[in-house]
């Protein structure tokens, strides 16, 4: 064996000891499953006070759902169903008057706290256009906005002023998946392969110098610091308002591969956590600038994180309802 082979092999043996020896020990945590009782994916997950929140979700095509807890997840009552159209999104701007989103340009709103829904209907930006709208923000009880678009392009936006009598929208090249609006004025958006931000409620859009991700959700912790993370593997931060971001957990690479992640939220501005596919669940408690793994708790796909205090809700497939403690 000639000196360059030995020296090859001796490379790859000390970079596989190197990876392996660097791979930390998940974090163990205690937790509980809870359930809808239904087979659907639990898309979003939001609390109001620590017992009730709201669950929304379905299965793409084939049908959506909105369920409500009064007693912190123990149990669920649907509130809203249908037969086409999987529910992406749910915000409420107080304790009666929300919004939902989803598949088909479906939005939704209720006025008594979820007892009700009624369909808005938005104006088709191309005629049989039917991108999903992924992300809805409440500014107050009559601004909304929503986010979407169709196969990675053809990305939409909407906004109300006026509580859903109106929707009013913008089309972009780029799919978008997630919003975020810091004033009345000012808000985010972050969908594949960009961000951009509006200083005058969606009227125009400027891009940011973000990193190369599909980026799936946005959270802001005050007006200058935000994480977002991506489908592609990454987590980011910004601390000047989105004009420069940072990469806290570095995207797939050759060597890291298969890491998806497709929601961040975080409980003040050191604690967070962002969760992904095949039971991916990461938390920081110093403001990003490290990350831990918790041990797989299963292999499902996790769509949503909510943290109520050191309770840590992650939703999942199948009608699932991690409730994690730590």
């Amino acid at each position: 064996m000639g000196s360059y082979q030995m020296k090859h092999i001796l490379f790859i043996t000390f970079l596989f000891l190197t990876l392996c020896g660097c791979k930390k020990k998940g974090v163990d945590v205690d937790y509980t499953v809870l359930d809808v009782h239904s087979d659907v994916n639990i898309q979003k997950l939001i609390f109001l006070d620590d017992n009730v929140g709201y669950a929304c979700g379905g299965k793409k095509t084939e049908t959506g759902v909105i369920y409500k807890t009064s007693d912190a997840g123990n149990s669920w009552t649907k509130q809203y169903a249908n037969n086409s159209e999987c529910v992406y999104d749910i915000k409420f701007a107080n304790d009666t008057i929300g919004y939902a989103c989803g598949e088909n340009l479906l939005l939704l709103k209720t006025m008594d706290g979820g007892n009700h829904w009624m369909a808005q209907t938005p104006n088709q930006p191309i005629q049989g256009y039917s991108g999903t709208l992924h992300s809805i923000y409440c500014v107050d009880a009559n601004t909304a906005y929503a986010a979407g678009g169709a196969n990675f392009s053809v990305g939409i936006t909407y906004k109300t002023y006026n509580g859903g009598a109106e929707w009013i929208y913008n089309t972009f090249d780029h799919e978008l998946r997630s919003v975020w609006f810091t004033t009345k004025y000012t808000g985010f958006y972050a969908g594949y392969g960009t961000i951009f931000e509006t200083t005058d409620s969606a009227n125009s859009f400027q891009p940011l110098n973000s990193k190369d991700d599909f980026f799936t959700s946005l959270f802001f912790t005050d007006t200058r610091t935000a994480f977002a993370c991506g489908y592609n593997g990454g987590i980011y931060k910004t601390t000047d308002a989105g004009n420069s971001w940072s990469e806290e957990i570095n995207n797939n690479t050759d060597i890291v591969r298969n890491r998806h992640f497709n929601n961040i939220q975080f409980s003040n501005a050191n604690t967070g956590y962002a969760v992904g596919n095949t039971g991916l669940i990461v938390f920081t408690d110093n403001a990003g600038n490290d990350w831990n793994t918790i041990t797989k708790l299963s292999t499902d796909n996790y769509y949503s994180v909510c943290i109520r205090g050191n309770k840590i809700f992650v939703s999942s497939q199948g009608g699932k309802i991690y409730r994690l403690n730590r």
